[in-house]
């Protein structure tokens, strides 16, 4: 019998060979359980740790993606929950507005004040995440700081995961993205005015509201329901 570390093998030999390329969309459980002869219980153990090396990503609705190069040469004990992911963005971000206030250039001041106020009416939850990572990935440029900004296009990639994809789908109400774009106007408005200390705190303010809004859907979900560590659980790190 195909034990879970063969199929990880087997896994790992189709994506270095490039039977699976960066980028590729894994076949649907069904099917690349039978291509490969194994079990679906063995193949999502397999897959489970793959998430967990950075090899691959599930995305909620569009399915199972093999990640590039680079996120691939991540290695984590246990794959960043939602809760992991809000904790880091605590401690990072804040520090990133900061910079920014000091350091944006007047074409990027425009610019993360232009994403801040998008043009148009509410979007679905993808598009508000497109959105958003557009916005936070402006403030990270500005900041002058490559390492910086590394970090932070890594916590992105793990936003594209399933765990957080759920979250977000249930908690993205129009009347929520309303509230986080008047949040990102604070911190663009803080920027602009060279304010470092406001733009950290209204990035901090952000960030809780956020992290606020994806807990009580945890305590919501139904019993039984498979969901990330709970949100309320991560240290408010000021």
């Amino acid at each position: 019998m195909t034990t879970a570390n063969q199929a990880l093998d087997r896994l790992r030999a189709a994506i270095e060979d490039g039977e699976y390329g960066a980028g590729a969309r894994l076949p649907a459980e069904r099917a690349l359980a039978v291509s490969l002869g194994l079990g679906r219980g063995t193949l999502r153990k397999a897959l489970a740790a793959l998430e967990r090396e950075g090899r691959i990503r599930r995305r909620v609705g569009e399915g199972t993606f093999v990640a590039d190069g680079e996120a691939a040469t991540l290695r984590f004990d246990a794959a960043p929950s939602p809760a992991d992911v809000m904790e880091a963005r605590r401690m990072l971000e804040p520090a990133i507005a900061h910079a920014a206030a000091l350091r944006a250039k007047a074409p990027e001041v425009a610019e993360i004040t232009r994403l801040a106020n998008p043009e148009g009416d509410g979007v679905d939850w993808r598009g508000w995440e497109a959105r958003d990572i557009a916005f936070h990935a402006a403030l990270a440029a500005a900041s002058r700081n490559p390492l910086l900004s590394a970090l932070l296009t890594m916590m992105h990639e793990m936003r594209e995961r399933e765990d957080w994809g759920r979250l977000r789908s249930r908690t993205l109400t129009p009347e929520l993205q309303t509230s986080h774009a008047r949040q990102h106007a604070a911190i663009a408005a803080a920027v602009a005015d060279r304010d470092a200390p406001g733009a950290a705190a209204a990035m901090r303010a952000h960030l809780l509201a956020v992290e606020t809004d994806l807990a009580g859907e945890i305590q919501n979900a139904d019993p039984g329901e498979a969901a990330p560590t709970d949100l309320q659980g991560a240290e408010d790190v000021r």
